[in-house]
């Protein structure tokens, strides 16, 4: 059960990491693209890793991950860079454009994980995360019907 309980902490770490290490923000200004580029790598490197440890992934689905991992985070930060660039401030967009790649993420692991890792997966904290995202998208379409 402790086991369960760090995964779940570490892939929320993951998440936040995500979301702080994104360009435009005042502590990565002072880093090159390079830098940018080598700290993204190394993110997803220990988030391999740790989902190596977790689900027992064998070398093929390691890199699967990694792929997934390196496409999702370029797409995030790429949009929400155009984002930024263009003077967007509302928090929700972000939180909208996060949650797109995000969910994207689940739906490749889902492909290549098999049933047991799934759900090894979800019970990590994917599954409450997944269910966050929903609740958002529910709000933000409840708003957009009113």
């Amino acid at each position: 059960m402790k086991f369960y309980r760090l995964m779940k902490y570490s892939l929320a770490a993951f998440l936040l990491a995500l979301v702080f290490a994104l360009p435009g923000k005042a502590q990565q200004n002072n880093l090159t693209p390079e830098q940018k580029e080598k700290q993204m790598y190394e993110q997803i490197d220990k988030e391999v890793e740790r989902l190596t440890t977790l689900l027992k992934l064998d070398e093929a689905q390691q890199f699967y991950v990694t792929m997934s991992l390196t496409e999702c985070l370029k797409g995030l930060q790429e949009e929400l860079a155009s984002l930024s660039a263009s003077g967007v401030q509302n928090a929700d967009i972000y939180i909208t454009i996060q949650d797109k790649w995000l969910e994207k993420l689940d739906n490749d692991y889902k492909s290549y994980f098999t049933p047991d890792q799934w759900k090894r997966y979800l019970r990590s904290g994917a599954e409450r995360a997944q269910k966050a995202r929903a609740k958002r998208r529910e709000k933000a379409e409840s708003v957009t019907e009113n």
